[in-house]
């Protein structure tokens, strides 16, 4: 759940809808702009403006986003695309300041779980007639396409996905005799056998923010809880497997200060047999390890099997004059021949069902878990940020700060509670 690919703080978001709206955000025109302004002037050209969080040019998801865009406009005479790159963890308060300014792009490349928080803003236009029309929704999974929805309209159009799987040493479980996972109970028995005093059986982020929440999330979910409602059961069981393998050394204490790049290295480097990890890194890992035997496995089951969704949505702004120029691009770059291109450059997979994903048994697995991912809706939707924020402050509690599991959870509850009362 980093940088490049992870949720937005749709609390602030949320907090913030109420004092934009009261400004009259909408009074102005956004970057849009005049027809002479969107066509430099001459009448022949369209030139569309585009915002996201993928990374400069010269990084990896950067490129392959400017590589797109450049064979869109490669494919459409007369049609330039400015994208710009705005840091995650500025990009929905620019969005948002940017609307009160007047100054929006015609494309907004948004984190999911941003989509509700935006469209109550009114930053994003209701895009249901075009949708109805394109007719391509009922290819889209489930879940993925419930978060471009908002009081039954569409507010957007998926664009890519991820989920998350475990990696493993092919090597390391093979020397044990061991086959991946397929119930949390294995997974604990898994990590402590392959645990040496010199690596660890399992690696995941712990850090401090919602990126850390996901594997406990994960968890969670599997023993059929709610992160909206952890003190529970199902959430004791989670955060109770999570401490003792720390506590036992079947997972280092490193993790509540490892992001997910931090995770890829410490398995790239041995030292970790296991890892709970998104597809993103299954390229980097084949070309800066081709030496590393390393598999993918669908996560373990409990009560149920589930992994955590992460995608972004393309938008268009309320404010833009081009919006049939913008709605070309989006149902362009959601064409299947064009994803089955650019899915494996992104690093990440098709937010639907007819991409073809090639003989890759590897990322197989990941679009086969896909179909068991989670996200956040409705109120837990716009305060996402703060409560998963809360669920890592319990695992933090609970495995590093001294806590019990019970406090941990109650501590954390009382906070989320909170934070889906100031809801919006």
């Amino acid at each position: 759940m980093g940088t490049t690919g992870g949720r937005s703080a749709a609390a602030w978001t949320a907090r913030a809808v109420g004092v934009l709206a009261a400004a009259g955000l909408l009074a102005a025109c956004g970057s849009g702009g005049s027809d002479d302004e969107a066509s430099g002037g001459d009448g022949g050209t369209t030139t569309l403006s585009l915002w996201h969080y993928y990374g400069t040019p010269d990084t990896p998801t950067g490129a392959a986003l400017q590589g797109l865009l450049d064979r869109y406009e490669d494919e459409h005479d007369g049609v330039t695309i400015e994208a710009r790159h705005i840091p995650f963890g500025d990009f929905t308060r620019t969005l948002l300041q940017s609307a009160a300014g007047g100054d929006l792009p015609d494309i907004a490349l948004i984190n999911g779980f941003s989509t509700q928080a935006l469209a109550d803003a009114g930053v994003i236009q209701d895009l249901s007639d075009r949708v109805d029309e394109w007719g391509e929704a009922d290819a889209y999974f489930e879940t993925g396409w419930e978060t471009t929805q908002v009081d039954g309209a569409t507010y957007a159009v998926p664009h890519v996905a991820d989920a998350y799987a475990v990696y493993y040493n092919e090597t390391m479980l093979a020397e044990a005799g061991l086959e991946p996972p397929t119930t949390w109970a294995e997974m604990q028995d898994h990590a402590t056998r392959l645990s040496d005093g010199e690596r660890y059986g399992l690696a995941f982020s712990g850090i401090e923010g919602d990126e850390g929440a996901t594997a406990l999330v994960i968890r969670l979910l599997a023993a059929g809880g709610d992160p909206a409602d952890i003190d529970t059961e199902a959430g004791a069981t989670a955060l109770t497997q999570f401490a003792d393998m720390i506590a036992g050394g079947a997972v280092s204490g490193g993790v509540l200060t490892w992001n997910e790049e931090d995770v890829k290295n410490q398995f790239a480097n041995g030292q970790a047999a296991m890892m709970i990890n998104s597809a993103t890194y299954l390229s980097i890992l084949a070309e800066e390890n081709p030496e590393l035997r390393w598999n993918v496995a669908l996560l373990p089951s409990d009560v149920q099997a589930s992994t955590f969704l992460s995608q972004e949505n393309l938008a268009i702004s309320t404010s833009t004059e081009n919006a049939d120029a913008a709605w070309d691009v989006i149902a362009w770059m959601q064409q299947p021949d064009v994803l089955a291109e650019y899915l494996p450059e992104r690093n990440k997979l098709a937010a639907r069902d007819d991409v073809d994903t090639g003989d890759d048994p590897v990322r197989a697995i990941f679009a086969e878990q896909l179909q068991q991912a989670w996200a956040p809706e409705g109120d837990l939707a716009a305060a996402s940020s703060e409560v998963l924020t809360r669920i890592q402050g319990a695992l933090q509690a609970a495995a590093g700060g001294g806590a019990s599991v019970q406090d941990a959870l109650a501590d954390a509850q009382g906070q989320i509670d909170e934070a889906l009362a100031n809801v919006e």
